[in-house]
């Protein structure tokens, strides 16, 4: 909607001006213009991502693959979106990781739901605390350790209560009011990240935020 809605202002000028008969400046035609087709071309590249995005693997189709790929991917969606929430987002991503087995929209789905959660766990937060200012982050970072690579995500969020820590990966099990969540995200995304060998942690504090660990297997490219 963000990329559209620039398209909107920029066409509703064009309208205005239009209809007072009034000449747009040069200055003005250009770069209104070089604005629509900025935009253009970022909603195309949105839809493009978010086909991909959908698309259905096997397990099967496990490659080799830098999870800082899926990682970055995510932010192509939601990054402006974040930003406009006044989240702020830190990113620590190892460069020339070692590669993984995975699919890269499997994985994205992972953290793009993680990311989703927190997001919500933020606003949250937010909201019972709108007369004070808090600290809105999150934070992700990957890194190669121990033949494993791993991605953490955290957030200064709500938390999860203490009793509810074991349930989150339970299929149908949301804390989130009805309509704003299934209970599936985290447990198909636990199931994602098993069928890629890996294993899926988290470390919660309630009313300070919540710290998602993700460790893979290092998988070593045959030579060719």
């Amino acid at each position: 909607n963000q990329p559209l809605n620039a398209i909107r202002v920029g066409c509703e000028y064009f309208l205005k001006m239009v209809a007072r008969k009034q000449s747009i400046p040069e200055e003005a035609l250009g770069r209104v213009s070089r604005e629509l087709v900025l935009q253009v071309e970022r909603a195309s590249s949105i839809i493009n991502h978010l086909r991909e995005f959908g698309r259905k693997s096997r397990v099967e189709e496990l490659e080799y693959v830098d999870v800082n790929v899926p990682v970055r991917g995510v932010f192509t969606v939601l990054g402006q979106q974040l930003k406009l929430r006044q989240i702020k987002v830190e990113l620590r991503l190892q460069e020339d990781l070692p590669p993984v087995l995975g699919v890269v929209n499997r994985l994205e789905q992972v953290f793009f739901n993680l990311v989703m959660n927190a997001r919500d766990a933020i606003e949250e937060k937010q909201k019972n605390h709108a007369a004070e200012s808090i600290d809105s982050r999150l934070s992700i970072s990957s890194y190669a350790e121990d033949n494993q690579v791993v991605v953490v995500i955290s957030d200064t969020g709500t938390g999860i209560p203490e009793n509810l820590k074991d349930r989150i990966f339970e299929p149908f099990f949301t804390t989130k009011e009805v309509g704003r969540g299934t209970g599936l995200g985290l447990s198909i995304s636990y199931g994602i990240v098993k069928d890629c060998g890996g294993h899926i942690d988290v470390h919660s504090v309630e009313g300070l935020g919540s710290t998602f660990t993700l460790r893979f297997p290092v998988i070593l490219e045959p030579h060719s």
